[in-house]
């Protein structure tokens, strides 16, 4: 389980009730009229907006965010293609690989030395392996705009759920004891859309976008190793070449770090 994913969403939930029920205004936002428009308004604009196989992925994704990232980390990566290389050397160069393992980064590293094996060549060997990296950002980017699009939609329709309680506030403005019903749907419904933006749409897609660039990271990394392999190199240069993905990584997350700050 990913336990940062688990621990925002608890406490922005923790914030959002403690805030709702110490202001004793429960009963007032708790209205049925604006989840109903701002859920369904936006689930409507996103399924209008996207693919059917898109929406399920984009489903799918937000289930993975709980869990562990299934992309392995840089060092593990780093100590398998070493290990690749060593076997390499010692057996006859790439063809020797035929028994890598083909659950390794999705099945990434065993595609990789397959092309390697056929194309024989580095060059084709990495613009076949780097349009496939491209492809699978492309696709995972997608899920994150899946998000972001709901994150600017839910707003729009709590302003439409909110424009429909000044509407009926003002027909009823003659009824004081209407007044306080209409007022709850225009706030409650602002209330929903913001906050269904901010603590769920918006944080998602930034989740679901930082899993792509650490995915792209490892996919690359992995690429560099086979073709080094490829050309020879001793496992102790190929480890060389590699480790210096651990500081991408490590400035990448500071990186992070300091923009979320």
């Amino acid at each position: 389980m990913d336990i940062m994913t688990i621990g925002g969403f608890l406490l922005g939930a923790a914030v959002v009730f403690w805030g709702i029920f110490t202001s004793g205004i429960a009963d007032k936002l708790m209205d049925l009229h604006g989840i109903v428009i701002v859920l369904g308004g936006t689930l409507a604009a996103t399924v209008i907006n996207t693919s059917f196989k898109r929406f399920v992925t984009g489903l799918k994704a937000f289930v993975d965010i709980f869990y562990a990232p299934k992309t392995p980390s840089v060092d593990s990566a780093v100590r398998m293609l070493v290990g690749m290389a060593e076997t390499a050397q010692k057996q006859g160069g790439i063809m020797a690989l035929t028994n890598t393992d083909p659950a390794f980064a999705g099945g990434f590293l065993k595609r990789a030395v397959g092309v390697a094996m056929i194309s024989a060549e580095s060059r084709e060997t990495r613009a076949i392996l780097e349009e496939e990296i491209r492809r699978r950002r492309l696709d995972v980017q997608e899920d994150s705009n899946f998000y972001r699009t709901m994150s600017v939609l839910s707003p729009m329709f709590g302003l439409i759920g909110t424009l429909f309680g000044i509407i009926q506030t003002l027909s009823n403005i003659s009824d004081p004891t209407m007044i306080g019903r209409s007022m709850a749907v225009a706030i409650s419904s602002a209330f929903f859309g913001i906050g269904l933006s901010n603590l769920v749409f918006v944080p998602v897609a930034n989740k679901v976008r930082l899993r792509a660039v650490e995915e792209t990271l490892v996919l690359q990394l992995i690429l560099e190793g086979v073709i080094d392999i490829m050309s020879g190199k001793t496992p102790h240069l190929v480890e060389m070449h590699l480790r210096g993905y651990q500081l991408i990584e490590g400035a990448s997350q500071a990186g992070g770090r300091a923009a979320r700050a």
